[in-house]
C-alpha cells in the first residue's frame, strides 16, 4: 500500500516537473523572441521607408524562399545524422534545426546546440554525435561560402587582399571536414566520454554530396536576398554577383564572430563593406539595415510556426533505457515525456 502511494506520488511529481519545465521553456523562448523583435523594431525605425520602392509581392516571395532555404538547411542536417546511422525522424529533426536558428541571435550561439541536443535525445540520439554534426554542418556550409566568396571577389575585381584569408579558411575547413579527421576526432571524444562508437562512417563521396547540398542552400538564400532588394530598392538582376558576394562575406563573418548575435555589427559590416566597394546599390549601409530587419521578421515568423508543430511521441523500443543522453521532461525542446501523447 505504501509502495503504491509512493509510486503515485513520484508520478505526480514527475508530471508536475514536466509541466513546470514546459512553462519555463515557453517563458524563455517568448522572452528571447520579444528581445529579438524589439531589436528589429529599433532598426526598422531607422529606415526611411518612404524612400524605398516597396513591392509587397516580391518581399513576400523573398520571405518564402528564405524560409525554404532554412528548411532545406535543416533537412541536410537530418540527412547527415541518418548517414551516420542515427535514425532521427524527419519531422522532429527539421523542426529542431529550424527552431534552433533562434540561437543565432544569442551571444555564443549555444542555443543552436542545446535545442537540437534536447530534441534528438528525446528520440534516442546521443548528444555527442549531435554536437559533432552541428560542427560538421558549419564547416561544410562555410567551406562552400568561402569558395563562392573567393570566386565572387575575383569576378568583381575587388577585395582581392582577402583572398589569402579565404584560402586559409578553406584549407582549415577541408582539413577538419575530411572523413579521416572528422571521424578521428569523433572517435577520440566518444572514447573519452565513454559513449559507443558511431554506427556508420561518412565516406568522401557522401561529404562531397553534403557540400553540394549547401550549394543549393546558398543559391536559395542569395535568391531570397535579391528578391528582397528588388522589392525594396528596385535592384536589377545585373547586381547579383555583387549581392551574392556580400551575402557570403557577411555570413562568414557572422559565423566566425561566435559571441556576436547575427546581424549585429559583423553581418551588417560585411554586407555594407562589400557593396560599398561597388556601385551595385546606391545606399549599401541602408541595405545592411533593411537586410537585418527582413531576415529577423521572416526568421522569427518561421521559428514561431515550426514551434507550433507538435512533436510525435518517441516510438517505444525494448532497448530504450534512461541514460545521460536522454532528455528529461519537456525541457526547452517542447517535447513531451514518452507516453504523454506528444507536444
Amino acid at each position: 500500500m505504501h509502495v503504491t502511494d509512493r509510486s503515485h506520488g513520484s508520478f505526480r511529481d514527475s508530471r508536475l516537473s514536466a509541466v513546470l519545465k514546459r512553462i519555463a521553456a515557453i517563458v524563455v523562448v517568448v522572452g528571447l523572441l520579444a528581445w529579438v523583435v524589439w531589436g528589429a523594431w529599433g532598426d526598422a525605425r531607422r529606415i526611411e521607408w518612404h524612400e524605398l520602392e516597396l513591392h509587397g509581392g516580391l518581399i513576400a516571395l523573398s520571405g518564402a524562399l528564405l524560409g525554404l532555404a532554412f528548411v532545406w538547411h535543416a533537412v541536410v542536417w537530418v540527412l547527415m545524422m541518418r548517414l551516420l546511422g542515427y535514425r532521427l525522424a524527419w519531422l522532429p529533426g527539421v523542426r529542431a534545426a529550424v527552431a534552433s536558428q533562434l540561437g543565432n541571435y544569442i551571444p555564443g550561439k549555444i542555443f543552436i546546440v542545446v535545442f537540437r541536443v534536447q530534441v534528438a535525445a528525446r528520440y534516442g540520439v546521443p548528444k555527442v554525435p549531435v554536437v559533432g554534426t552541428i560542427a560538421l554542418e558549419a564547416l561544410l556550409r562555410n567551406l562552400m561560402a568561402t569558395m563562392l566568396a573567393g570566386l565572387g571577389l575575383y569576378y568583381i575585381g575587388v577585395g582581392t587582399s582577402y583572398m589569402l584569408a579565404l584560402a586559409i579558411l578553406a584549407v582549415v575547413s577541408v582539413f577538419f571536414a575530411s572523413p579521416r579527421v572528422f571521424h578521428g576526432i569523433a572517435d577520440w571524444v566518444l572514447r573519452k566520454t565513454g559513449r559507443p562508437p558511431l554506427p556508420r562512417r561518412l565516406t568522401a563521396p557522401q561529404v562531397l554530396a553534403l557540400l553540394g547540398c549547401y550549394l543549393v542552400y546558398w543559391a536559395m538564400y542569395v535568391g531570397a536576398f535579391y528578391l528582397m532588394l528588388a522589392g525594396t530598392f528596385g535592384t536589377e538582376p545585373s547586381a547579383l554577383p555583387w549581392l551574392a558576394t556580400a551575402v557570403f562575406v557577411s555570413q562568414l563573418g557572422s559565423t566566425l564572430a561566435v559571441f556576436a548575435p547575427v546581424g549585429v555589427g559583423v553581418a551588417e559590416a560585411g554586407i555594407a563593406g562589400v557593396l560599398a566597394l561597388t556601385d551595385a546599390v546606391s545606399a549599401p549601409y541602408m541595405v545592411a539595415v533593411v537586410t537585418r530587419v527582413w531576415r529577423t521578421i521572416f526568421e522569427m515568423a518561421q521559428i514561431g510556426l515550426v514551434w507550433l508543430i507538435p512533436l510525435p511521441p518517441p516510438e517505444p523500443r525494448e532497448t530504450d533505457a534512461p541514460g545521460p543522453d536522454r532528455a528529461e521532461g519537456a525541457d526547452i525542446s517542447g517535447a513531451s515525456p514518452p507516453g504523454s501523447g506528444g507536444g
